[in-house]
């Protein structure tokens, strides 16, 4: 029986990891921060102190992967 974890890709793997680095580099503004690989691009999903934060994580994003930013979902909860 596999885990879900083993069932994971490399790019899953290299996305969480990505996820992780910029939500424990932001934590002040950052929650439950995640990336989703979508068709063409990838998801930013998560929760944000501020607009700032949800602007960060985009901007690190977008320097750090190759994969387009289709859809920030992020939502800005005070």
């Amino acid at each position: 029986m596999t885990t879900a974890i083993a069932c994971l890709s490399e790019l899953d793997r290299a996305l969480n990891r990505l996820a992780t680095e910029i939500r424990n580099r932001h934590r002040s503004h950052l929650r439950e921060f995640r990336i989703e690989k979508v068709d063409g691009g990838i998801i930013l999903i998560g929760r944000s102190v501020t607009f700032y934060g949800k602007q960060i994580a985009f901007h690190e994003v977008c320097a750090r992967c190759k994969w387009s930013v289709k859809a920030n979902q992020i939502e800005v909860q005070r």
